[in-house]
C-alpha cells in the first residue's frame, strides 16, 4: 500500500543578511560615486568649450556624460542596495558597477592620450596657450578622479560578487505558490511487509579445517 505525498513549490527569494553587507560601507563609497559623477559632468561641459584649441578624444567620445551618469546611477544603487539588500538590488548594483569600471579604464586611457598630445604644446599666442594648459589642468584634475572611480567601482563589484557566492550568510525565503498531491511516496507500512532485496542481505562464509 503506497501514501500519497505532498510537495510544496515555491519561489526563491534572496535576502542578503547584515554579515554579508557591512552598514556604512556602500554609502560612503556611493556618495563619493555621485559627486564623481556631477564632477565629471561639470569639467566635461567646461572642456567641450575648450575643443576648437583643446584636442581631447574625451571629449568626443563623450565619455564624461556617458560616465559621469554611469557613477551617479551606480552610487545610487549602492546605496539603495545597502538599505534594502534584495537579490535584485545587489546584482543591479554589481551589474552598474562593472559598466562604471569600464567607462573608467577608458576614461583613463583617454586621458593619457589627450595629455601625450597636449602637454608639449607651445604657442607664441598666450591666450592659446593658455586655453591649452587650462585644458591640461581639467584633465589631470579629472584623471584623478577617474582612478579614484575605478578603485571604486572594482571594489564595490568586487564585494557585491563576494556577497553573491556567500551561500551561507544567505537567508533564503521560500513562498510557496502550488501544491501538488499527486507524487506518491511509500509508506513506512508497506515497506516493512515486502522482504529484504538479496543484493541487501550478506552472508557470512566459515569455512572448517579438517
Amino acid at each position: 500500500m503506497q501514501g500519497m505525498g505532498t510537495i510544496r513549490l515555491g519561489r526563491r527569494a534572496v535576502m542578503y543578511t547584515v554579515e554579508t553587507v557591512p552598514k556604512g560601507k556602500n554609502r560612503v563609497l556611493g556618495t563619493i560615486q555621485i559627486m564623481t559623477g556631477f564632477i565629471h559632468i561639470s569639467f566635461g561641459i567646461i572642456l567641450s568649450t575648450l575643443t576648437s584649441v583643446y584636442t581631447s578624444f574625451f571629449v568626443s567620445g563623450e565619455i564624461p556624460f556617458l560616465g559621469g551618469a554611469s557613477y551617479i546611477v551606480s552610487g545610487c544603487l549602492s546605496i539603495g542596495a545597502e538599505k534594502s539588500p534584495t537579490e535584485c538590488a545587489v546584482k543591479g548594483s554589481q551589474a552598474m558597477n562593472i559598466i562604471s569600471a569600464i567607462f573608467a579604464s577608458l576614461g583613463i586611457l583617454t586621458f593619457i592620450v589627450d595629455l601625450s598630445i597636449n602637454g608639449p604644446f607651445y604657442s607664441e599666442d598666450n591666450h592659446h596657450y593658455s586655453l591649452v594648459m587650462t585644458g591640461n589642468r581639467i584633465a589631470i584634475v579629472l584623471l584623478t578622479f577617474t582612478i579614484l572611480e575605478f578603485c571604486i567601482a572594482s571594489a564595490t563589484a568586487y564585494f557585491w560578487c563576494q556577497a553573491t557566492r556567500s551561500d551561507s550568510n544567505e537567508a533564503i525565503l521560500i513562498e510557496p505558490n502550488t501544491i501538488r498531491t499527486d507524487a506518491e511516496i511509500p509508506s513506512i507500512e508497506s515497506s516493512a511487509n515486502y522482504p529484504p532485496n538479496s543484493n541487501d542481505v550478506s552472508y557470512d562464509l566459515k569455512v572448517e579445517t579438517v
